[in-house]
């Protein structure tokens, strides 16, 4: 898809690593005194157009979305080595670890698993080959080809269908340039404790015309984050687990794309993109999975008049080996493929005297999955066909109000067809304060493998919700897509030196995707929970953000979540349970100190609070009331995150950045099923041409 010019970002859109959990309680009120000493002839905004909120382009302000773009300055200035690293200062967004050791990404207190991927507003579905312990799509895409990522809180479906109920993360590339320009970026992260491991990466990016009307792109990307040589701790599971932090990965990627403009208004894209990632055994055996990437993509857009067309064909095909201690050898790969075609028009029109923009889509998708491990004795196996169009417009109502509506429906072929709404609306107040309010409806359709009778898991213990693990998970033909209504309410103002938004949110999810315990047991004695669709489950919080430039050189950045919610209810208990291992409290804030023309220093503390919901269900034993139980990975205790970073400009073309993430070797409390990285010295530079 097509995206407009980046225009120069705010001052305040710095947005440093540097962030002091001491001052978040002030976040809240701070924004309004700093509003109250700001004049109007102070407020020079410089927008920044997005297109994932709405496929419109528009400013972050504008958006009828809760927004946040973190634009390639930012991700220099932040001195991160992965994605993970950069997205911390994203509002509303959590960033935690799994009981694998593994890092999620989720928002307002949904499951990870409900947050959407794109790359240049394509969905990434490699993760399908896994039923468990993915390591995510953050990692293959080096940041030197980012141009910027836009970070959308809050469902999605009306765009971009399933799995976009908590939020999207949008990742776009640099497009071609008209010159021959690139950067290359090495990179060393040492551990100096034995439970965290080394980590080294090199990447490059280039970009530059092949001839007339034709240029190309090309990206790659060698990594390696070692396995710790022993775990933190081991988990109150039977027989105990080992607990590790960041797991051992080694990924190499490859991409490539080229651009024709055969035409004025008319460009013809072909894209292609492999990567290679080896998962490390943990205790220093052979590479436990390796997971093949391999997509293609031709793309067109083209200008018609005052609107536009942008339709692209892509297919992507995914391979997951694990390794076979017994044969020493590649047990038989797990496959996942998918085939799509969407094609969007976009316009402008008049109704009134007044604007109307607004985009018309198109999707089919066909996916297939070839299953042969994760079941014993059985090939999981099944395809889907789906397709949906969809409208959407902005209409600008009077000077100060917009209004965007959107209407989504998709056909499931095995569900049928279902509609999603989306009502949201912007009021400006002037003098940069925007109030912002909607209404939109969310989907999850079950995927292939937990619609199977035949299909089986076993789990420790955070697929045995409520009750403690371990159990063996089965699949259930009968289940149906889990469907939310979400509220959200906010305030955002930008001006020459602040920048800050506090929004509350309410999300109400029904027939909600979980597993039931029944009463069978299966051949190793572990009870047997099948997939169901629960009740309901509600989380609801308030997320926010402050950007104040505290002088020319000193920018003071707070960010954080707040839930006061989150809860699902398990038949007739009377308890309930927490939706996801979120943290009631997640707050980063800190500093960023431009100390010259080639030095800047930055620092930010993350705040960790106590897990939201925090229940124990006391004493009783199963099939005589509430089962004595802990929610695994649940936190206890809050804990704090320290990170402290430079970056010296050596010329005008090469940058030297050094860091410290987790300066005071912080964790969870010993019961919790996750462990954070220790401390890491990092160690990188970057050259520019």
């Amino acid at each position: 898809m097509p995206s407009p010019p980046v225009l120069p970002s705010l001052p305040s859109g710095s947005r440093s690593r540097l962030r002091v959990a001491l001052l978040s309680l002030t976040a809240l009120s701070s924004p309004a005194l700093v509003l109250a000493q700001e004049t109007p002839d102070q407020i020079v905004l410089d927008p920044i157009y997005v297109t994932s909120a709405s496929s419109i382009a528009t400013s972050v302000q504008d958006a009828p979305a809760s927004i946040t773009v973190i634009d390639q300055s930012e991700i220099l200035a932040s001195g991160g080595r992965s994605l993970n690293d950069v997205l911390r200062r994203v509002p509303g967004l959590n960033l935690t670890r799994s009981n694998d050791g593994n890092s999620q990404v989720s928002f307002r207190g949904l499951s990870s698993s409900r947050t959407l991927t794109l790359v240049d507003g394509k969905r990434i579905s490699s993760r399908n080959t896994f039923a468990r312990h993915y390591q995510g799509d953050l990692q293959n895409v080096p940041l030197d080809a980012i141009e910027r990522i836009e970070v959308v809180r809050g469902p999605m479906s009306t765009l971009y269908g399933s799995d976009a109920m908590g939020g999207v993360i949008n990742i776009i590339t640099k497009k071609n340039t008209e010159v021959w320009s690139g950067s290359l970026t090495t990179e060393f992260g040492f551990a100096d404790e034995s439970t965290t491991a080394d980590n080294r990466s090199i990447s490059a990016y280039v970009s530059g015309p092949l001839g007339e009307n034709l240029s190309m792109s090309a990206w790659g990307k060698i990594a390696e984050t070692e396995a710790p040589d022993e775990p933190y701790a081991y988990s109150t599971a039977t027989p105990p687990a080992p607990l590790f932090s960041t797991n051992g990965i080694r990924t190499k990627a490859l991409g490539a794309r080229l651009s024709w403009t055969p035409l004025d208004g008319q460009e013809w894209g072909l894209e292609a993109q492999t990567s290679v990632d080896n998962y490390l055994d943990d205790l220093g055996g052979p590479d436990s999975n390796e997971v093949t990437k391999n997509s293609i993509a031709l793309n067109h857009d083209w200008t018609l008049g005052t609107g536009s067309v942008s339709s692209y064909l892509r297919y992507e095909t995914s391979e997951n080996q694990s390794w076979n201690t017994t044969t020493s050898g590649w047990n038989d790969p797990i496959e996942y493929d998918t085939l799509t075609l969407e094609s969007r028009y976009t316009s402008q029109t008049s109704i009134g005297g007044r604007t109307l923009d607004y985009t018309l889509g198109g999707l089919v998708a066909h996916e297939k999955l070839s299953d042969p491990q994760t079941t014993a004795n059985a090939l999981i196996e099944g395809s889907v066909d789906t397709a949906a169009i969809y409208a959407e417009g902005r209409y600008q109502a009077t000077e100060a109000l917009s209004l965007t509506s959107g209407l989504r429906v998709d056909h499931h072929e095995r569900f049928g067809t279902h509609v999603t709404p989306r009502i949201y609306a912007n009021y400006d107040f002037g003098n940069g304060l925007m109030l912002k309010a909607g209404y939109s409806q969310a989907f999850v359709a079950p995927d292939l493998r937990n619609l199977n009778p035949n299909y089986q898991m076993g789990s420790r213990g955070n697929g045995c919700k409520p009750y403690r693990g371990p159990c063996t998970i089965i699949g259930n033909p009968d289940l149906q897509p889990e469907t939310s209504d979400n509220f959200e309410i906010g305030l955002n103002y930008q001006g020459e030196r602040t920048s800050w938004e506090v929004t509350a949110f309410y999300n109400d999810v029904e027939n909600m995707i979980s597993a039931r315990r029944t009463d069978e047991v299966a051949g190793n004695d572990n009870p047997i929970f099948v997939r169901d669709n629960f009740d309901y489950g509600k989380t609801a919080g308030v997320e926010f953000g402050l950007d104040h430039q505290l002088s020319d050189d000193l920018t003071w950045v707070t960010s954080g979540t707040y839930i006061a919610k989150s809860e699902f209810k398990y038949g007739d208990f009377d308890t309930a349970y927490p939706m996801a291992t979120t943290p009631k409290w997640n707050v980063t804030t800190g500093l960023d100190w431009q100390t010259n023309d080639r030095l800047k220093l930055s620092g930010d503390v993350t705040y960790v609070g106590k897990q939201a919901g925090y229940v124990v269900a006391d004493g009783l034993v199963v099939g005589e009331g509430e089962q004595a139980s802990v929610p695994a990975g649940q936190n206890s205790k809050a804990y704090f995150l320290v990170n402290v970073a430079a970056a010296y400009d050596l010329t005008d073309s090469a940058t030297l950045n050094f860091g410290i993430d987790n300066l005071f070797d912080d964790q969870p409390e010993s019961d919790v099923d996750y462990r954070e990285d220790g401390r890491v010295f990092t160690l990188g530079v970057t050259t520019r041409f």
